[in-house]
């Protein structure tokens, strides 16, 4: 079984990380909001504690199962799912098997679409380089997903983001760089729950087509939209912002 965090008690909160994290990305969060809600935060396969075992291709549906499993195993039929990223389309697939245990919905710099062929081809192009030489593949990739004028000020953050990456296992990095490029169009999951969705976007972040998101969003019932000033990290460039964002959203759809 994957390894999480559970804390607090209230309704129940789930965060995904994003490629290369874990769930220690969340900490910050769950300790905030722990306060008033139940808040489990998972190490998706091939990160952080639940790198060891991991298939080729870990797919977003897969992932999604193993999600599950934890919930299982906790007792929990009732979640308000969100992720990061990658954490993101996970929640996606989540929302699409287990309509019936989600109450809510967040994606964190995440999206709906599928990957273009364009970005299928660099996924495979990082799967082989990653495994080749991971060191210089983080300290390349990782700080090109803040927001340019962050980079300077964040670089705590940003050797905070290097050293999550270094617990995820290179096998497990280049299944779920195999599995996201697999993924499908999931807009008809969000445009059917029925039930609160927020989105929170970055200015800056060009890992995600924001303009094709939104307009990919129109007409969807009980969604909030949120843009800040951050690139494609803004967990760790505006954590005080997301969050205020959340409890915003949070009381106003879970009174």
């Amino acid at each position: 079984m994957l390894y999480y965090r559970d804390k607090g008690k209230g309704k129940t909160i789930v965060f995904l990380h994003g490629f290369l994290e874990n769930s220690r990305m969340w900490r910050f969060f769950q300790n905030k909001l722990s306060k008033k809600y139940r808040v489990i935060s998972i190490d998706l396969p091939g990160h952080g504690r639940s790198s060891k075992k991991t298939n080729e291709v870990n797919r977003m549906e897969d992932m999604a199962k193993k999600v599950n499993k934890v919930l299982e195993h906790l007792k929990i039929d009732e979640v308000i799912i969100s992720g990061h990223s990658m954490g993101g389309y996970v929640a996606l697939a989540f929302a699409e098997q287990y309509k019936y245990k989600v109450s809510g919905l967040g994606l964190f710099y995440s999206t709906t679409l599928p990957d273009d062929d364009i970005k299928k081809e660099q996924r495979l192009k990082a799967a082989e380089v990653v495994v080749k030489n991971p060191k210089e593949f983080f300290r390349l990739s990782i700080p090109n997903l803040f927001a340019p004028q962050n980079v300077p000020k964040l670089q705590s953050e940003i050797k905070t983001a290097i050293k999550w990456a270094k617990h995820a296992s290179l096998t497990g990095i280049s299944a779920a760089l195999k599995g996201m490029r697999l993924r499908k169009d999931r807009t008809d999951v969000v445009r059917d729950l029925g039930k609160p969705i927020f989105i929170i976007i970055g200015k800056y972040d060009n890992a995600i087509k924001n303009s094709e998101l939104i307009k990919k969003m129109e007409g969807v019932k009980k969604l909030s939209i949120y843009e800040l000033e951050t690139g494609h990290m803004g967990a760790l460039e505006a954590p005080e912002e997301c969050l205020e964002i959340l409890q915003t959203w949070l009381k106003q759809n879970y009174k």
